[in-house]
């Protein structure tokens, strides 16, 4: 995950409620993924992989199962997890590979386009998650979840690094009091 990209989600969960953090966290999860396929780097492409794996844990140690639906989402937690770590066991070789001894025919999910099945798969189940728990996140109207937050708007100044925000409040009471 670049810089840029860290900021973001920083950014959005300092103003996020419950539902909007799920949000957030199912994009963080799918923003590894797509990281990991688009990865050569072998080093790289399991550090994402790994780090989608833990956001996923995240969701799963955060699940409340007194309700339903939660034993459903744990499910497809645990196919998701499942899937990430049986494409991070090893890296993918390279189509027309000759490391793989004569006669010794390789399995689908052994080659390259079957690791990246798996990752797509991963990637739509968590899409569609997050296209539900979207809908769900623009019914809720609870206050964000981390108070005395900065206000953060964009398009009123440019910064140095480029980027066009304006913080208000800057030095307002952040919580601590004297």
């Amino acid at each position: 995950m670049k810089k840029d990209d860290i900021q973001t989600f920083s950014y959005r969960i300092s103003q996020a409620n419950r539902t909007e953090l799920v949000v957030i966290t199912l994009d963080m999860a799918i923003q590894y993924i797509k990281d990991a396929k688009e990865d050569q780097d072998i080093n790289s492409y399991r550090q994402n992989l790994r780090n989608a794996k833990r956001v996923i844990d995240t969701l799963i140690s955060s699940l409340d199962m007194s309700y339903d639906i939660s034993s459903q989402l744990f499910d497809v937690y645990m196919v998701v997890e499942r899937y990430i770590i049986s494409a991070s066991s090893r890296r993918p070789e390279p189509e027309g590979s000759t490391l793989k001894p004569e006669g010794i025919t390789a399995k689908p999910e052994d080659s390259m386009a079957g690791y990246m099945k798996l990752l797509e798969s991963c990637e739509r189940m968590l899409t569609m998650l997050r296209k539900s728990f979207y809908e769900v996140s623009k019914m809720d109207d609870s206050t964000p979840l981390m108070q005395n937050t900065q206000q953060v708007y964009a398009g009123l100044t440019y910064s140095n690094g480029g980027g066009a925000s304006e913080m208000l409040d800057a030095g307002a009471n952040r919580g601590y009091k004297a």
